[in-house]
């Protein structure tokens, strides 16, 4: 009797192994994304190919919109913003032209003390996805 639940055991742990063996080939097998790394951040790029969007718009739109944002949290003209943008390549495709993305942002804000500059930066920083060295935040 104890040979043949030793065998019923067996069994089951074989199954369950071939199970979770053929999960992890599934999983390894099964690509996860498309591979390219420039048009993850859905939040800075901006395609130029057909709607002939101009850097300079896009900055300007950019700007606006983060201006109007942190005045909401620190007062009306309290803050100047400048966004630079540059073009990159796209090396994908022959027909596509490129795409624009925020490059870095400086920012003088009339505040003060230095955790509201430390914040903006952080918050900066996480809307854009920026590292913490492309943006730059400057008391008045």
């Amino acid at each position: 009797m104890e040979q043949k639940l030793d065998l019923k055991r067996e069994k089951v742990n074989k199954i369950i192994t071939v199970i979770l063996v053929g999960l992890l080939l599934l999983i390894i097998v099964v690509p996860i994304g498309d591979g390219t790394k420039a048009n993850d951040n859905k939040e800075n790029v901006i395609d130029t190919g057909n709607n002939g969007a101009s850097m300079e718009g896009s900055a300007a739109y950019y700007e606006e919109k983060l201006k109007d944002i942190l005045e909401k949290s620190y007062g009306e003209g309290t803050m100047e913003v400048m966004v630079h943008m540059k073009e990159e390549e796209n090396t994908d495709s022959m027909y596509e032209e490129g795409t624009l993305i925020v490059d870095g942002i400086l920012i003088v804000a009339e505040v003060s003390d230095n955790a509201a500059v430390g914040d903006i930066s952080f918050a900066v920083c996480a809307l854009f996805d920026l590292p913490a060295h492309k943006v730059a935040v400057i008391k008045k």
